[in-house]
C-alpha cells in the first residue's frame, strides 16, 4: 500500500474531518497523523500511526514538530496531506518538493475583527499559492478565497452517530460545539423566554456539549443558575467524538446555532448534519449552508436573536409529531463520510 501522512494542528481525534479522512482511507493506505499533544484524553484508530508532538517548549516546540514531518515523509512517493495549518503550510511544502501534496482548507477565518479576519484570509491565499493540489469545504468558500479555478470541493460529512428512532413524546434538546464566538447565550436566553411563557406544553430541556474560550464555561453555568433554569439547562463541557453516541441517543432535536455573520454564512456546519444522520430535526439559524440543508421536512430555521430562538422552540414543539427519524436519515445520506472519503480516495490517486 502507498504512504500517506497528514498533518494538522489538533490533536488526533479533536478535529472530525482528518479523524473521518483516516478512519475510511487506513485500508486503502499506511497512514501517518501528526499533530500537537494538546493534553485531551488520548483517541485512537487501528491501524493509524498517530504522533501527538509535545507543545511546551513555547515558540521551539516547532521544531520538533518539523523534524517529525521530516522524517515521516522520507519517502518521496509518501502522499503529504496538510489540513491548513497556518503559517508552516507553505514551509512544509519547501522542505517537501518533490512529495505529491495537497493542502486542505476547512475555515476561513472567523475572527470578530474585520481587519484580523482580512489579514488571516490573506495569509491563507499567500500560503495556498505554493500548492498545486488543493482541496476545499465548500464552493462559497473557494469563491471567498478565490480559489475556485484551483480548488476541489471536498465537503463535509457526517456519521450516523446515534441509529435510535427518537421518541418525540417530550423535547430534549441538543447543542454540540465549540462556546467560541457563538454567541450562545442567546440560545439560553430563547429558551428562558419559552420557559417564562404561560404555555401548558410537553417537557422541554436543553444540554449543552462543548467549551470555549477559558472561564466561559463557568461564566454560562454561572449565568444559568442565576436565572433559575439549572433543573432545564445541562452543560456536559468537553465531550469526545468517540463517546458522543449515548448522548444523541438520549435528545431528540439538535440546535445548530451560528451567528448570523459574513464570516460563518459559507461554513457548512458539522453538527447540522450530525443531527440528521442521528434522526433529529433541527433548529438551525438562516446562515448560507443551512438554507441549502433545512426544509420542513427535518427541521426550522431562525434568526439569531434570542426572540427568534423562542420562535424557533415553540414551532418545534408544534411541529414535533410531524417528524420522523427514519425520514430525517434517508435525506441526508449523502452526506455519509464513507462516500466523501471514497471521492477523496479518487482524488488522490490523481493528484499531480
Amino acid at each position: 500500500m502507498n504512504r500517506i501522512v497528514i498533518i494538522a494542528s489538533a490533536q488526533f481525534g479533536y478535529h472530525i474531518d482528518t479523524y473521518y479522512y483516516c478512519k475510511y482511507l487506513k485500508d486503502k493506505y499506511y497512514i501517518t497523523y501528526i499533530g500537537w499533544d494538546h493534553g485531551l484524553p488520548e483517541i485512537t484508530l487501528d491501524g493509524v500511526d498517530t504522533i501527538c508532538v509535545n507543545r511546551q517548549y513555547g515558540p521551539y516546540r516547532i521544531i520538533p514538530f518539523l523534524r517529525t514531518v521530516w522524517l515521516k515523509t522520507q519517502q518521496e512517493k509518501t502522499i503529504v496531506f496538510i489540513k491548513y495549518f497556518k503559517l508552516l503550510s507553505w514551509f512544509i511544502r519547501s522542505i517537501r518538493p518533490k512529495n505529491p501534496m495537497v493542502l486542505d482548507i476547512r475555515t476561513g477565518s472567523v475572527e470578530r475583527n474585520k481587519l484580523v479576519r482580512y489579514f488571516h484570509n490573506t495569509v491563507m491565499k499567500i500560503e495556498a499559492l505554493f500548492f498545486r493540489n488543493i482541496t476545499i469545504i465548500s464552493e462559497g468558500l473557494a469563491k471567498k478565497l478565490r480559489l475556485e479555478a484551483k480548488a476541489t470541493i471536498l465537503p463535509l460529512g457526517a456519521e450516523i452517530i446515534s441509529p435510535t428512532d427518537k421518541n418525540f413524546e417530550s423535547c430534549r434538546m441538543l447543542y454540540v460545539g465549540t462556546l467560541y464566538n457563538r454567541n450562545i447565550e442567546n440560545v439560553i436566553r430563547g429558551f428562558s423566554e419559552y420557559l417564562s411563557q404561560p404555555i401548558d406544553t410537553i417537557k422541554i430541556s436543553l444540554t449543552i456539549v462543548g467549551d470555549g474560550s477559558p472561564g466561559q464555561l463557568n461564566a454560562l453555568t454561572a449565568e444559568v443558575k442565576r436565572i433559575g433554569l439549572n433543573d432545564s439547562i445541562e452543560f456536559r463541557g468537553r465531550v469526545p467524538h468517540d463517546q458522543l453516541k449515548p448522548v444523541f441517543d438520549n435528545h431528540n432535536v439538535g440546535i445548530s446555532y451560528i451567528p448570523l455573520t459574513s464570516f460563518f454564512d459559507d461554513q457548512p456546519p458539522t453538527k447540522t448534519f450530525e443531527y440528521l444522520m442521528s434522526g433529529m430535526p433541527v433548529i438551525a439559524t438562516r446562515t448560507s449552508a443551512n438554507k441549502q440543508i433545512i426544509n420542513h421536512e427535518n427541521g426550522i430555521l431562525i434568526g439569531e436573536t434570542s426572540n427568534e430562538v423562542c420562535i424557533g422552540i415553540k414551532e418545534m414543539i408544534n411541529k414535533l409529531n410531524h417528524f420522523s427519524s427514519n425520514k430525517i436519515r434517508t435525506s441526508s445520506r449523502d452526506h455519509e463520510w464513507s462516500q466523501i472519503v471514497d471521492n477523496l480516495y479518487i482524488y488522490l490517486k490523481n493528484i499531480k
